[in-house]
């Protein structure tokens, strides 16, 4: 229980910081619902048949009949009272679409709102990314420098300064890379959001979902379960349009007719009962054909369970995977801190130069900024479970 209010209550975190969403989406999004609500409140009356109000007017002339001529007016009505259970199917079958496909609308809704946090924490990690890299070029700068140095010396071979100059080349290459890639990924938050100001923009604070959470609550899943029920009764439907109906007919109007022998301006109604049951050579292939769509149905609810499961696993290890690499990145700045402090000593007794001292500085700022890099990475994660179940 505790788990779930924390759900609800990351929930009302996320959304309720004035919703980044587009205006234009959440329109399109609330119209959706709308129009799923008007058309399931239509289906689940489609059972109830229409009242049919009728005019007509009939003349008949000629030599060897009389004159007549024949004013109507008239309401009928043809209603199903009993269909073997088919009226309660339809109205069951009309409510689990509409559920089903409002769960769609969730689903579109969820898929936005994921790709926007995972968006804006990709910008945010990769901005890190590039100070990271600015710091790892200086410490190419400062190596290929001092290989250069020594190689003038004598002190060192081609080869070596080869291998710096090319790794300086990576390096900058490689903030080329995360350069355009902020660049790509500012370019589509953009398209989501209803502001050019994207550091407005606040990450959410979500919480690591159970496997327990993140099935029961999936949307995927959710879905399914309408559409489960929806097929079901479909089926039942299906086998009840072959069992016996009771139908109410009525008419009630009003009428005038007038010929040469006689005239008539009155009341004219009619009402009755009827019971039918169909005989179709096909009712049993009818039958296990809806309920066999049912089972697909239901089958495949149970296989993208299994697949879920497995994607939870994916994420939940990936997780594991970049906790590992914060603890390897403490381990690397006390390293750092430790050569730093001795470096200082030998730097000030002239036994190292103040390049070492840079180099070692920005090596622990480098490992810093990893860690904070793998906690995106984590939030990443965690939006991707989170935005897939419902809140």
């Amino acid at each position: 229980m505790k788990k779930k209010l924390l759900i609800l209550l990351t929930a009302a975190v996320v959304f309720a910081d004035n919703e980044p969403l587009s205006t234009v989406k959440k329109e399109i999004l609330n119209l959706k619902r709308e129009q799923i609500q008007k058309d399931t409140s239509a289906a689940t009356d489609s059972w109830i048949s229409p009242l049919i109000f009728s005019l007509s007017i009939n003349k008949n002339e000629g030599s060897t009949q009389n004159s007549s001529e024949v004013k109507s007016a008239s309401v009928n009505w043809n209603q199903d009272l009993f269909r073997s259970g088919g009226i309660y199917y339809t109205i069951e079958q009309s409510k689990a679409t509409g559920a089903a496909n409002l769960l769609g609308v969730d689903i579109q809704e969820s898929a936005y709102f994921k790709q926007l946090y995972t968006l804006k924490a990709q910008i945010e990690r990769d901005k890190l990314n590039q100070t990271q890299d600015e710091l790892t070029l200086k410490n190419m700068d400062i190596d290929l420098l001092i290989i250069k140095a020594k190689y003038k010396a004598g002190l060192s071979d081609i080869s070596e300064l080869n291998q710096a100059t090319i790794n300086r080349d990576g390096a900058r290459t490689n903030l080329i890379v995360v350069k355009n890639a902020l660049f790509s990924e500012m370019f589509e938050l953009k398209k989501l959001v209803s502001t050019d100001d994207l550091d407005s923009i606040s990450l959410p604070d979500i919480p690591t979902l159970s496997k327990e959470e993140y099935l029961q609550q999936n949307l995927e899943l959710l879905q399914y379960s309408k559409q489960n029920a929806a097929q079901e009764a479909s089926w039942k439907n299906t086998r009840s349009a072959y069992l016996p109906k009771l139908t109410f007919n009525g008419s009630y109007g009003q009428e005038e007719y007038k010929s040469d022998l006689v005239n008539y301006n009155g009341n004219a109604y009619s009402y009755g009962l009827t019971l039918s049951i169909p005989l179709d050579i096909n009712t049993k292939d009818t039958i296990e054909s809806a309920k066999l769509q049912y089972l697909q149905t239901k089958s495949s609810q149970n296989d993208r369970k299994l697949e879920l499961e497995q994607e939870y696993e994916k994420h939940i290890n990936n997780i594991r995977d970049y906790r590992e690499k914060i603890s390897v990145a403490d381990e690397m700045i006390k390293m750092y801190d430790e050569l730093y402090e001795f470096t200082k000593q030998q730097v000030a007794t002239g036994f190292k130069s103040q390049y070492d001292l840079e180099s070692l500085d920005n090596s622990v700022k480098i490992q810093k900024l990893e860690k904070e890099i793998q906690n995106y990475n984590i939030l990443i994660e965690k939006i991707t479970l989170y935005f897939d179940t419902k809140h």
